[in-house]
């Protein structure tokens, strides 16, 4: 398989259309709904002890609100990735924004759990449709010059979206209701549906096979059983009974597994991961997302436990990391002209592992100054690696499958995040003499040091396997003599 787009059919296509005008109208309608549907759910996060006050129900039911949510948007990425394929991806995706908008209001207007978890999910199918297509928007309609740094915004955004979230909902709920983080975003999605709908140009189906229902069916209940059971690890509990949840998960997902290569039409089509540089790269996405994800989670039982600051410096710290990422993401383009997306990838893989790598290192000694330097240079690496790894895989994509595999990456980029969190806590709960859940009461020399030992671990924990990663993207590139 030749390894450029337009052995695919993708540039050809581009080439054959008309491109009006600027496409920074385009990136306008496109961006604001990747940062949303990521901003979204931290900005709940915070929220959770409000809402559980006001509505009289339990954290750990109230905790359902964003599980539910992401739960939502994982499910309906590939259902939405296929769905662009057969019914457009303008289509799609502005139908996001007015689902999205929809689970919005219908938030701000809950006065009962049940009727916020349903605006919850409706707004997670909203999210899921936006991002399944928005980079397969910018590769159809972004020339090939400026394609990586368009993709790096995308990059951007939803860094920026994933950790900005708390510390915003923070401040919000210090001065207004829990329902005012869902109101202040309606406007922002009015206006920009506005500028989608008039700006977006219109695409052609690319394909109409038939919706595999099964499918989707297994897919999404090996999908539900993996991230209970993932949140069950996380928080240190694994009880017998839920060894038949993880046992139904793993039968699903073969299942699943199976009928993707005997169905005529698939749901996911896993023929897409048959390449080596697809494959490699979705395991990139999955790895690297879930390294950023654990660092963030983790961090904050440093600052406040260890270091013992305050939650004000803990929160600016840990805005370093997405401040650095939306900085150097839309420059990983000029990285990738100079050097080729394969070299760019590799380049920031290798950065992010000696990030990591120095991070096992920390200590109770640590200077806050030389915690600013190491996150900035992770939101770096993030910045510079992202871009180009999605550039790579769409490369050996088929143009048809297009739709499905920007919904799969999405899928693979939250997939990341929740193995992240749920791997970072259940680390240091592993390591520390006592439960995380009491880390702020920490109050002993040897506490704090087996809280600290379970950080690092993390931190070693992610150095090893980025440095795995590495080493099959070395491997691919030897097999297959990429340059």
């Amino acid at each position: 398989m030749r390894n450029t787009i337009d052995a695919l059919g993708m540039d050809s296509t581009l080439s054959k259309k008309k491109i009006n005008g600027s496409i920074y109208p385009i990136l306008l309608a496109v961006i604001p709904g990747s940062f949303l549907s990521h901003f979204s759910a931290g900005l709940v996060n915070i929220a959770l002890t409000d809402i559980s006050l006001d509505l009289n129900i339990s954290l750990s039911l109230s905790q359902w609100i964003v599980t539910g949510y992401l739960l939502s948007v994982m499910i309906f990425l590939p259902i939405m990735g296929k769905f662009s394929d057969r019914f457009g991806r303008k289509n799609i995706h502005n139908m996001g924004y007015v689902m999205f908008g929809v689970g919005i209001l219908f938030s701000y207007l809950s006065t009962s759990i049940v009727f916020l978890l349903i605006s919850r999910i409706i707004q997670g199918i909203g999210a899921a449709m936006l991002q399944s297509v928005n980079m397969v928007i910018i590769v159809d309609n972004v020339p090939k010059e400026k394609r990586v740094q368009a993709l790096g915004l995308i990059g951007t955004a939803v860094g920026m979206g994933g950790f900005l979230g708390a510390p915003i909902g923070g401040i919000l709920i210090g001065w207004f209701s829990w329902h005012t983080l869902f109101i202040i975003q309606l406007p922002i999605i009015l206006t920009v549906l506005i500028i989608a709908i008039f700006f977006i140009p219109k695409d052609a189906p690319t394909q109409k096979s038939k919706f595999d229902l099964m499918g989707a069916s297994i897919f999404s209940v090996s999908l539900v059983c993996i991230i209970y059971i993932l949140n069950e690890i996380g928080e240190g509990v694994f009880y017998r009974n839920q060894l038949m949840i993880s046992i139904l998960g793993i039968i699903c997902f073969v299942l699943f597994l199976y009928r993707s290569k005997t169905n005529k039409n698939p749901f996911i089509d896993i023929k897409m991961f048959m390449h080596p540089i697809v494959k490699s790269g979705s395991f990139i996405i999955i790895g690297s997302y879930a390294a950023c994800f654990a660092t963030i989670v983790v961090l904050p039982f440093y600052f406040r436990g260890v270091l013992q600051t305050s939650a004000t410096v803990a929160g600016l710290f840990l805005m370093i990391y997405p401040l650095f990422l939306s900085i150097f993401g839309p420059l990983s383009g000029r990285l990738t002209a100079r050097f080729g997306s394969f070299k760019s990838v590799q380049m920031a893989l290798l950065l992010m592992i000696g990030t990591f790598g120095i991070l096992s290192m920390i200590s109770m000694n640590t200077s806050l100054y030389f915690i600013f330097i190491i996150l900035a240079t992770l939101g770096i690496s993030m910045g510079l690696l992202t871009s180009p790894n999605y550039d790579l895989i769409m490369k050996y994509v088929p143009a048809y499958a297009m739709g499905e595999i920007g919904g799969t990456i999405a899928l693979l980029r939250n997939l990341g995040m929740v193995i992240g969190t749920a791997l970072g806590i259940a680390i240091v709960n592993y390591s520390a003499i006592v439960p995380v859940t009491e880390w702020l009461a920490l109050d002993t020399y040897q506490d704090k040091i087996s809280i600290l030992k379970g950080i690092k671990d993390v931190f070693i924990f992610f150095t090893i396997a980025l440095s795995c990663l590495y080493g099959l993207l070395f491997f691919v590139q030897k097999k297959k003599n990429i340059q």
